[in-house]
């Protein structure tokens, strides 16, 4: 289960009030992939051990950590394509972290029928049994809406059901409290959030970067990790260098392109199963 922690009343050690910094990446794969949200298992290798050498914390949970401690960040999968059952294990050994993937429900063990990409290259999320084999050496599991529509465009009904839905697979596949989500395409509203902690849950991640007023629990910002994106890059983003608000500003024209799947989905009906 993830959650966050309050601070130890024993001590005077002061904590900080926000989750670590989460790094939202997609695609793991070692192939080619279309489009930008692939990075690939070898440069992935190279930035672990970048940052690992640059006082940044891989961590294990959305606790918050102790002032004065290094960066803690954590590492997210959007969408869990299968190849992460491939990779996962072998890059939580070496480096000692525990990711959380974000999974669309609706499409375990199919193919990514939703993402318009899926007309050049269709990519296989995971099916049941790597998610139980991924769970069981600490995965962390959370919502990513049932059939990976955007929920701001649902009527009342769709909303429940792909909150609702989408953790009660989940956590029948997994044996864990399912408290986080990611909105797909990163959009969500205030209707939304309310849906959400009336769902159960306690994290809601959009693509937004974080800020110093990202307080909203179920509205936490993420750095989003595209296949262009370099350790300095990366960098910049987490420690708001020189270069953050061009960074900042290739990932809203980023994300923004996702409109085009948002636009096929309504085309096919939202449920385009």
């Amino acid at each position: 289960m993830i959650s966050a922690e309050p601070s130890d009343s024993k001590t005077n050690t002061p904590h900080s009030t926000a989750p670590p910094i989460v790094l939202a990446f997609h695609k793991l794969a070692s192939q080619v992939s279309f489009g930008v949200t692939n990075y690939s298992p070898r440069r992935f290798r190279r930035l672990m051990d970048y940052l690992r050498n640059s006082d940044y914390h891989l961590c294990q949970s959305l606790t918050p950590a102790p002032t004065g401690q290094p960066q803690h960040l954590m590492i997210s999968f959007d969408d869990g394509y299968q190849h992460l059952a491939g990779w996962l294990p072998q890059l939580m050994k070496q480096y000692n972290f525990k990711p959380l993937v974000f999974m669309p429900t609706a499409w375990i063990g199919k193919s990514n029928r939703w993402d318009y990409s899926h007309l050049f290259r269709s990519v296989p999320h995971l099916d049941r049994r790597s998610i139980q084999d991924l769970a069981r050496i600490g995965v962390q599991f959370g919502s990513h809406g049932h059939s990976h529509v955007d929920l701001t465009s649902c009527d009342e009904p769709k909303l429940i059901r792909e909150l609702t839905e989408s953790k009660d697979i989940l956590e029948q596949l997994t044996g864990q409290d399912i408290t986080t989500i990611s909105y797909p395409f990163g959009r969500c509203n205030r209707r939304v959030r309310l849906a959400v902690a009336e769902a159960g849950y306690d994290f809601g991640f959009t693509m937004d970067f974080p800020t110093d007023r990202d307080d909203i629990p179920l509205a936490h910002g993420r750095i989003a990790i595209y296949g262009y994106d370099t350790c300095f890059s990366i960098n910049q983003k987490i420690r708001r260098g020189r270069f953050y608000h061009l960074e900042h500003l290739k990932a809203r024209i980023t994300n923004k392109l996702s409109g085009g799947t948002v636009i096929l989905n309504r085309w096919r009906g939202q449920n385009n199963l």
